[in-house]
């Protein structure tokens, strides 16, 4: 298994819709995204978008200089599956960027369903089934500096290729087993809009906190940053780790 895959770095519109468009025909691609805290927004933001085909290169999309609008019709094209592990992650970043994915298949649950391991990381599962130990120093690196590395496009570029070998050696063992219709039933994503969300419980009125000292100020920057890490970590949105409101108590 090889260290490093080609890959196509992607930072003008036009180059990147041709390159997207010859994905169009393809029946599954790799998928992967990197983010970034967006202090501004209290929100994660897409810093890249890669999507790995079985044959050519891994197209690397820097989502900061390309018109997102640009990768709608793949991302929301019910005929290219898009196998991406913790998809659920990459769908909720996407839908905060307005995108509405339409056929990612997580190769998390699949795992789940065919293995019995330690640990289910891309990491964990891609030592079990390829005998390939990733790299995942880079998943905390700053995304949102441009430029960006070309050790970070590496690392973004193998994670999607890493992730469709996964899927394909997982279809194989899922087939063998008879378990391969139910646990890809089970493994698609659903797109979950944001307009119509659940209702929600009625919460008692809270306590407005007493302004910060100094020193509290200085703690609260240093559990927000405790948070981001773990963010980057765990593929969560910030907020799933620990809201702002609990911080402050804290």
């Amino acid at each position: 298994m090889p260290d490093e895959c080609s890959y196509l770095y992607l930072t003008d519109t036009d180059e990147a819709r041709a390159a997207l468009d010859r994905l169009s025909h393809e029946e599954i691609v790799g998928f992967d995204t990197e983010t970034y805290w967006e202090p501004t927004s209290n929100h994660s933001r897409v810093s890249l978008v890669q999507l790995a085909p079985h044959t050519g290169q891994v197209l690397v999309v820097d989502a900061l200089a390309v018109d997102i609008e640009t990768l709608r019709p793949l991302i929301e094209s019910p005929e290219v599956r898009m196998a991406a592990h913790n998809a659920r992650f990459d769908e909720r970043m996407l839908a905060g960027e307005g995108l509405r994915p339409a056929s990612f298949v997580d190769t998390l649950r699949l795992a789940r369903a065919a293995l019995r391991l330690p640990s289910y990381s891309l990491a964990g599962v891609s030592a079990h089934l390829l005998g390939l130990e990733l790299d995942k120093s880079f998943q905390k690196s700053n995304w949102r500096r441009r430029p960006l590395t070309r050790a970070q496009l590496q690392y973004a570029a193998m994670d999607a290729r890493v992730s469709l070998q996964v899927y394909d050696e997982l279809h194989a063992i899922l087939s063998e087993q008879g378990k391969l219709e139910q646990s890809l039933k089970a493994a698609a994503i659903e797109f979950k809009s944001e307009e119509s969300p659940a209702p929600r419980k009625r919460r008692a009125p809270q306590v407005p906190l007493r302004p910060l000292t100094e020193e509290e100020r200085k703690t609260l920057g240093a559990l927000k940053k405790w948070r981001l890490a773990k963010s980057q970590e765990l593929r969560q949105p910030a907020y799933m780790i620990c809201a702002d409101r609990t911080l402050e108590h804290l």
